[in-house]
């Protein structure tokens, strides 16, 4: 957890020039919209990875970065799909306890004659390749080798099976949206006052998030010397 009052606090002493007392006079609301923009930008580096990091962590996934925004193991109700030509079962990621914002795992609860309630690992496909991996017998859906291959389309998560067993729920594990951070003092688009909300990064995050916030507003008021620093201090930190 991130104090509002400090980020903000950061941003301005990393916007305004403390040696010569030059100061940008930003609106609170606009820090914030970069602030939340931000944390935004920051959370998909972390699951995407950095290609320009050095050795075997030059992709890797950093979930341990975002681990309390992960919620893992949320019952997804699913539905047998009878317009489809395939054997496959959807749930609405809409209807899940948090907003979706990027797939971590899945796995579904099948029943197959007297073999009931068995745990099958769901993998991630592309929509594309699916008619590919339906017809391979190495990565088709398997009841005994407890696999089945999965898309995400339109707001809803599909399980593919072979037709010889029935899904009863899907399990997902996913990075949820961030609550928006906030502070009072202004009026919303909505007309309703502002409440003062922290940010749920870790607080080693904070560097990080503050200096892409800075860039951010630095490129919209034209503050060129702040935006190569921002530039600077983020490329150590990778």
């Amino acid at each position: 957890m991130i104090q509002v009052e400090e980020l903000l606090y950061d941003i301005d002493l990393r916007l305004n020039k403390v040696a010569t007392s030059a100061h940008q006079h930003i609106n609170l609301e606009d820090k914030l919209i970069s602030l939340n923009d931000a944390q935004l930008i920051l959370i998909k580096q972390k699951v995407a990875g950095l290609s320009s990091r050095p050795g075997l962590d030059g992709s890797k996934k950093r979930y341990d970065d975002i681990e309390n925004l992960v919620t893992t193991h949320c019952r997804l109700p699913v539905s047998f799909d009878t317009d489809s030509v395939l054997y496959s079962w959807s749930g609405s990621l809409e209807s899940l306890p948090a907003k979706y914002m990027f797939f971590v795992d899945a796995y579904f609860v099948a029943t197959k004659g007297s073999c009931k309630d068995r745990i099958l690992h769901g993998y991630r496909i592309k929509h594309a390749d699916l008619q590919v991996v339906m017809n391979n017998s190495n990565t088709c859906p398997s009841f005994e080798y407890q696999e089945m291959p999965l898309t995400i389309t339109a707001d809803r998560l599909y399980g593919y099976t072979d037709g010889s067993y029935t899904i009863s729920d899907a399990y997902i594990s996913f990075v949820r949206y961030p609550v928006k951070i906030d502070m009072e003092g202004y009026i919303g688009f909505d007309g309703a006052p502002s409440i003062t909300a922290n940010c749920e990064l870790n607080n080693f995050l904070k560097d990080e998030l503050v200096d892409i916030a800075v860039q951010l507003l630095a490129m919209s008021t034209e503050n060129v010397p702040a935006t190569q620093f921002a530039d600077v201090r983020l490329s150590q930190k990778l």
